[in-house]
């Protein structure tokens, strides 16, 4: 009987190991292998495609609205987009989906596109005043795979960059309910799409490059991020700037908040912005909180995270959905986003 058992827990182990891989592109699978150094066995995972360079940009895709990104990041098949689950990877499809017919230009690894790999190490739930968020889990050796995306507008200067981010992934299922994370944050990358589709419509060369780059991990402690900061897919010391938008989705219209390691160019450029569209965004103390902002700000770059001032009205819980969004205080948050990457990068 112990022997059996063993066995089927050996079984589920590597299950647990082996799933999430077969959802990875072939390159991107053996990026992730030789930096966890296993398994030993051989996995067979799907080719992935040729990334396109200076192709046709998708008019269908130019005129989508943050709204429909929001309904689509949403959707009962996202599965609250937890990191490291097959919901989170359709969510990462989507948007490499997005940013290849939008036409930028694949940042991710070499030989990955617009993905960059890394891996998570296993967390547990738990409930703080609430809200449902992550703790570390036990055995740190059993990671999962993981992908950042990043697409670039290539500029005037490819040697200046503005990086426009904002993470993708949410809570996932718990307790058999969905957590949609529609405010947190579908509505943060709703936000950097919407902009940078204004920009391609205007067809305007801007003379910095600007990169834009969806996080995943960052309910985990900005893993993500801090994967791209510590193995970058470009030199870091080219980035000018940071505007992270996390949350903008609820709350009093133009009541906004900033997270920032005191005042740099990029809180500047969103403050500049808030004032000329009437609203209000001031340095605001994170409280224990933060966003991925902080990965870079830690690294001396330049970083603002732009958020709803009322952000944690419902936040991680299963009521983030679409029906607690504003599409008017979106709307705001992409002009003052839209404002601020003027201001930096043209």
């Amino acid at each position: 009987m112990q022997t059996r058992r063993a066995f089927i827990k050996t079984l589920l182990g590597l299950g647990a190991v082996m799933l999430p891989w077969s959802f990875l592109p072939n390159r991107l699978g053996e990026s992730i292998k030789t930096k966890l150094g296993r398994p030993a066995v051989e996995l067979l995972l799907p080719p992935a495609p040729e990334p396109e360079l200076n192709q046709t940009i998708d008019l269908e895709s130019l005129h989508r609205t943050a709204m429909d990104d929001i309904y689509v990041l949403t959707a009962p098949e996202m599965q609250g987009r937890r990191a490291g689950s097959i919901g989170e990877t359709k969510a990462s499809e989507y948007l490499a989906s997005q940013l290849s017919m939008l036409g930028l230009r694949p940042m991710g690894d070499p030989n990955t596109g617009f993905l960059q790999a890394f891996t998570i190490p296993p967390v547990v739930e738990t409930r703080i005043n609430g809200r449902l968020t992550f703790k570390p889990g036990q055995n740190t050796r059993l990671r999962s795979p993981c992908v950042n995306l990043l697409g670039g507008l290539m500029g005037e200067s490819t040697e200046e960059i503005i990086l426009l981010t904002a993470h993708y992934d949410h809570l996932g299922v718990y307790e058999g309910r969905i957590y949609p994370g529609a405010n947190d944050n579908a509505s943060g990358v709703g936000c950097i799409l919407d902009v940078l589709r204004r920009i391609l419509r205007e067809e305007k060369v801007p003379r910095r490059t600007i990169v834009v780059a969806f996080w995943s991990a960052e309910e985990m402690g900005f893993v993500g991020s801090q994967a791209f900061v510590h193995t970058s897919t470009f030199p870091l010391h080219q980035i000018h700037a940071v505007l992270n938008v996390d949350t903008v989705g609820n709350g009093m219209i133009g009541n906004f908040a900033l997270w920032a390691d005191g005042e740099n160019i990029a809180v500047q450029a969103i403050q500049e912005a808030a004032l000329e569209c009437g609203a209000s965004a001031l340095l605001t103390p994170p409280a224990g909180h933060n966003s991925d902002s902080i990965s870079f700000a830690l690294a001396h770059i330049p970083a603002v995270t732009l958020m709803a001032k009322d952000w944690l009205y419902k936040n991680h819980t299963p009521e983030d959905t679409i029906a607690l969004l504003k599409p008017e205080q979106i709307s705001l948050a992409s002009e003052m986003v839209y404002r601020a990457v003027h201001r930096l990068a043209f």
